[in-house]
C-alpha cells in the first residue's frame, strides 16, 4: 500500500486581477491534476518551477491548506475525511522543514525552549532522561554541538537554523517528513552539507521522505524517484537516476542542462 498517495489534485490561490479598472480577485492555478504514489522509507523529489507550487502542496500534505480539487491520503487514510481532532492524533507521524527564510524557529525562544515545546506537545508521557537522550540524539544525527542549545536563531548561522529545524521535526518520531525548499538560498557548499546531513538522517531514522524543491541537483541527490512540474503540471516522472541521465520532456532537458 501507499504511505501517501495524491490524487488528482489541484490547487490555487486568490491573487488580485491585473490591469486598468478591474476589481476583486481571480483564481490563479499553482498544482493542476497532480498525482503521485510515494512507498513507505521511499524517497521523492519533486521539482517545480514555482515555489508558491511547493509552498501550496507542502501546506496541503500537511492539511494547512486549502484544495480545491482531488485527495490526499497518509497511510491509507484520506486526509480531507479527518477532523482537527483526529488529524492531530495523526499528525505527530507527519512532520515537515521549510525554507530558513520562512521563520521556521521562533526568534524569541532559544534551541533548547525550542525543543521543549515540542516535547511537551508530543512526549509529554516520556520521562526528562528519556526526552534528554531524544534530544541528544537528534541533535547528534543532525549535527549540532551542545552549546547550540542555549543560542537564539538570530545568533546561529544559515545551515545551523536548518540542522536545528530539521532536528526539532525529528522529536516527535515522524514517519514521513516534507522538506519544502530545504536548501533555498544557501551556496553551493552549504546546500550539499545539507543535503549529506539529510541523508544520513534519513537513513538512521528510517524516513519516508517527500522532497519539494526548484533545484535539480538538489532532488537527483536526495530522491531515489523524480518528478517534475511545469507551470503547474506534471510532466515527467520515474526513477530519478533514469530521468536525469535520459530527460524525455523539453523542460525536464532544460533542467539538466542548467545543472550540468
Amino acid at each position: 500500500m501507499e504511505f501517501l498517495k495524491v490524487e488528482h489534485l489541484t490547487l490555487s490561490r486568490r491573487r488580485p486581477r491585473r490591469g486598468w479598472l478591474r476589481d476583486g480577485a481571480e483564481e490563479e492555478t499553482l498544482v493542476e491534476d497532480l498525482s503521485f504514489d510515494l512507498e513507505k522509507r521511499g524517497s521523492l523529489a519533486l521539482v517545480a518551477d514555482s515555489r508558491e507550487a511547493l509552498l501550496a502542496l507542502a501546506l496541503a500534505v500537511l492539511k494547512q491548506g486549502p484544495v480545491a480539487s482531488g485527495s490526499i491520503a497518509f497511510a491509507g487514510v484520506s486526509l480531507s475525511s479527518l477532523d482537527e481532532r483526529r488529524f492531530r492524533a495523526m499528525r505527530r507521524r507527519l512532520q515537515a522543514v521549510f525554507p530558513d527564510r520562512s521563520g521556521q524557529l521562533s526568534a524569541g525562544l532559544t534551541v533548547r525552549e525550542a525543543f521543549r515545546e515540542v516535547l511537551r506537545v508530543w512526549r509529554r508521557r516520556s520521562t526528562r532522561e528519556e526526552q534528554a537522550r531524544l534530544v541528544e540524539s537528534v541533535m547528534i544525527a543532525c549535527g549540532l554541538p551542545e552549546a547550540v542549545q542555549d543560542l537564539y536563531p538570530a545568533e546561529l548561522d544559515a545551515v545551523e537554523r536548518q540542522q536545528v529545524a530539521l532536528a526539532r521535526a525529528l522529536l516527535p518520531g515522524p514517519e514521513l517528513l516534507v522538506c519544502c525548499g530545504f536548501t533555498e538560498g544557501l551556496d553551493a557548499v552549504q546546500r550539499a552539507e545539507l543535503v549529506n546531513r539529510l541523508r544520513h538522517v534519513r537513513e538512521e531514522f528510517g524516513l519516508t521522505l517527500l522532497v519539494l524543491t526548484d533545484d535539480l541537483a538538489v532532488a537527483h541527490r536526495l530522491g531515489d524517484d523524480l518528478a517534475v512540474l511545469h507551470r503547474g503540471r506534471l510532466v515527467e516522472s520515474g526513477p530519478a537516476e533514469g530521468i536525469v541521465e535520459h530527460p524525455a520532456h523539453e523542460h525536464t532537458r532544460r533542467l539538466v542542462a542548467c545543472a550540468a
